[in-house]
């Protein structure tokens, strides 16, 4: 049973050839060309009896031709073992381009060793804007951030994003389909300047591992505090008019972001409004009445989680300590995404409450009906609480149909059954036209 967010995750590491983009001189890390999930769809990673498996080879690209094909088992890179699609995607995406990976496998039954010569991650390009790819300073390391500006000259409003929960990259997001990818490209459309801050150690960047315990929630806000001081300084934003968006756990690191550095407004998507304890708890009851369960089981799952929560977040234990005090609480470590101990525990001493009352900024809260990774409650109570001390800043919205990952579901219960079947789950527009009529309507205000 889930208890988290839904992470962007991205189970794949594409290569193709490289484009003209605008780099400062951190070095570009690396991609291999492939696609790569579990065995069997659908169900949970396992080394032995669902292991990650290569679904897709891109031609042309590192993958291929160091000779690893479709079909073949992944079990180690570097000496350093993948059990899951996350692992292999973290381990190749912290090499530099140019670097050489030794991967073994198993192809039909019979272990193999490949060497792959990894091909620099591709730069994104957008008719619409020019692509930038600069950095900011944070705590002596280099964090990569990415800007689309207009092509025109002038001053422009300006949007920085904050993604959710887990160990990724956001590079690349801007071609996408999918996730932030439509959103970032309306944006460019009407003119704003765009900026994402990779997370410590994702992407190009430099610093600890996002999976390190150095990797605290403080250090990633440190890099969108800088991220917007950058965007102050640049000659073609406006710095009167600049707003974040934020999506999942985002809200809550933009929480911590705000009374340090002001903005024009804040939209929050598929977000909570409680503390983090209290929401997992009502979390797990909620997914678990989805799935189907009994009610005296739903019960029972609630219980065993408020244990594990309470041993983690007030008792302050590691998370290997809280894993093996029983299946449940490993399960609640898992849905982390591979974010450390000491991060989790952070987000868990956020009182949304006390940092809201600091800042008076409009506010846009938008909660989609299909996601069951939130709720409407949740929402609301966001709203609740920025009115509560800035009466009429907040504005709560629902888009009918809308999943935690802005895709459109008939229901919260198929977006939980979402993995096991094929049915098409297209991109909910109406999500971009809520967020930029809402950023219009703040710059006509």
């Amino acid at each position: 049973m889930k208890s988290c967010f839904l992470v962007s995750c991205i189970f794949f590491a594409l290569g193709c050839a490289n484009v003209l983009g605008q780099s400062d001189d951190l070095p570009r890390h690396g991609v291999i060309g492939l696609a790569v999930g579990a065995a069997k769809t659908g169900e949970p990673e396992d080394a032995k009896t669902n292991p990650i498996t290569v679904k897709t080879v891109v031609p042309g690209g590192a993958g291929e031709a160091a000779g690893i094909q479709v079909g073949d088992i992944l079990q180690e890179v570097d000496g350093v073992p993948v059990p899951t699609s996350s692992d292999f995607v973290r381990i190749i995406g912290s090499r530099l381009g140019g670097d050489q990976v030794s991967i073994k496998l198993v192809r039909e039954g019979t272990e193999t060793t490949k060497t792959a010569t990894l091909w620099p991650r591709p730069f994104e390009t957008s008719p619409d804007a020019e692509v930038l790819y600069r950095s900011v300073n944070v705590d002596g390391a280099k964090r990569r951030v990415i800007i689309t500006r207009p092509k025109s000259s002038g001053r422009f409003p300006a949007v920085l994003l904050i993604a959710g929960l887990g160990c990724y990259s956001v590079d690349g997001e801007l071609v996408r389909k999918d996730g932030y990818g439509p959103i970032l490209s309306a944006l460019a459309k009407k003119n704003f300047v765009t900026m994402r801050v990779e997370k410590p150690g994702e992407g190009d960047s430099e610093g600890p591992p996002c999976t390190d315990v150095k990797a605290t929630a403080d250090l990633e806000v440190a890099g969108y505090v800088a991220g917007l001081r950058a965007l102050k300084n640049y000659d073609f934003v406006d710095p009167g008019k600049i707003y974040i968006f934020a999506h999942s756990l985002g809200p809550l690191l933009g929480a911590l972001v705000l009374p340090q550095e002001s903005v024009r407004g804040f939209i929050a998507a598929e977000t909570i409004g409680r503390s983090w304890f209290e929401y997992g708890l009502e979390n797990v009851r909620r997914q678990a009445a989805l799935l189907g369960e009994p009610f005296d089981q739903v019960d029972a799952d609630t219980r065993a989680h408020e244990l594990c929560a309470h041993r983690f977040y007030v008792d302050r234990e590691t998370a290997d300590a809280v894993a093996q005090l029983g299946p449940e609480c490993a399960e609640m470590i898992r849905s982390y995404a591979g974010v450390p101990y000491t991060y989790m525990q952070q987000i868990g001493d956020i009182g949304l409450g006390r940092q809201w009352k600091q800042v008076d900024v409009p506010v846009l809260v938008i909660y989609g009906t299909s996601d069951p990774v939130t709720s409407a409650g949740e929402g609301r109570y966001l709203a609740e609480i920025i009115n509560g001390f800035h009466p009429g800043r907040a504005t709560y919205v629902e888009i009918a149909g809308m999943g935690h990952d802005f895709n459109r579901y008939a229901s919260q219960e198929e977006y939980m059954n979402r993995a096991r079947t094929s049915n098409p789950h297209p991109y909910d527009d109406e999500l971009v036209a809520v967020v930029v009529n809402w950023l219009e309507q703040q710059l006509g205000s």
